[in-house]
């Protein structure tokens, strides 16, 4: 099977953030008699710097390929996404990872990463058996973030999660069976990794035990359970709450 050579990227948001990025870019599609505000106006100016070719089409040809995707009027061509190696990652004091088992709805995908670039989380890794990959839902979903932060692929993310250990870095596991919250973990001084597991299944158990913390989130609803890009975000800002208190990204 043929590997695809061109990738869309959907959306106003998306495509600004792939130019920021110097991610190789093809060309723009632009929708005719179009609504230009001043992102698509900063992309358009942007792209002629960059000698990026910017073409016109109709409402009909958007519609009949992105409608799902609310491309607004604006797609970019580019090349397939293009993940990061483990050793790319960068492990600082002060560095947070995710780690995502088996996370399989793109949607979620693009949510958690999304979150993750808004907490300067230095890596997102992924499994590439039985989880979502960065497709271009995903990217539209992210709003262009996965750009900006590091996607790694692994075959094992057993051997990712003892990569990480072995340079420092403290493994948290989540887990509703945990008696531990969240936020009863000193995430001072030294860099973690946040494993968030299946949408229905959670963490594996083999992943468990590489933990050096399992955490629950409390809840108090009748309903007891958080979409995993909910959960990334409210321990992943419990970190960077804490990690700022004590001056660490100053």
């Amino acid at each position: 099977m043929s590997k695809k050579v061109e990738y869309f990227i959907v959306g106003k948001r998306a495509v600004f953030e792939s130019l920021r990025a110097n991610y190789p870019v093809k060309r723009i599609i632009l929708q005719e008699k179009g609504k230009y505000d001043e992102t698509i106006s900063n992309i358009l100016a942007l792209a002629r710097r960059k000698g990026i070719e910017i073409l016109a089409r109709n409402e009909l040809w958007f519609d009949r390929r992105f409608k799902t995707l609310n491309p607004q009027g604006i797609v970019g061509i580019g090349e397939p996404f293009q993940y990061s190696s483990l050793d790319e990652l960068e492990v600082e004091s002060n560095s947070i990872f995710l780690i995502l088992d088996r996370i399989q709805d793109p949607q979620n995908l693009g949510a958690i990463i999304r979150t993750a670039e808004c907490g300067g989380v230095a890596g997102v890794i992924i499994q590439e058996r039985e989880s979502a990959e960065v497709t271009e839902s995903v990217v539209s979903i992210s709003s262009g973030a996965v750009f900006h932060v590091k996607v790694v692929r692994v075959k094992n993310l057993a051997y990712a999660v003892r990569y990480l250990k072995e340079r420092g870095v403290w493994v948290i596991g989540t887990s509703s069976e945990s008696e531990r919250a969240y936020y009863h973990v000193d995430y001072k001084r030294h860099p973690f990794a946040v494993i968030l597991g299946n949408e229905g299944e959670g963490i594996r158990q083999g992943l468990l035990k590489e933990c050096d913390y399992i955490v629950s989130i409390p809840m108090r609803g009748l309903v007891n359970s958080l979409n995993v890009s909910v959960a990334a975000g409210i321990v992943l800002f419990k970190m960077l709450e804490e990690k700022g208190a004590n001056g660490e990204y100053d």
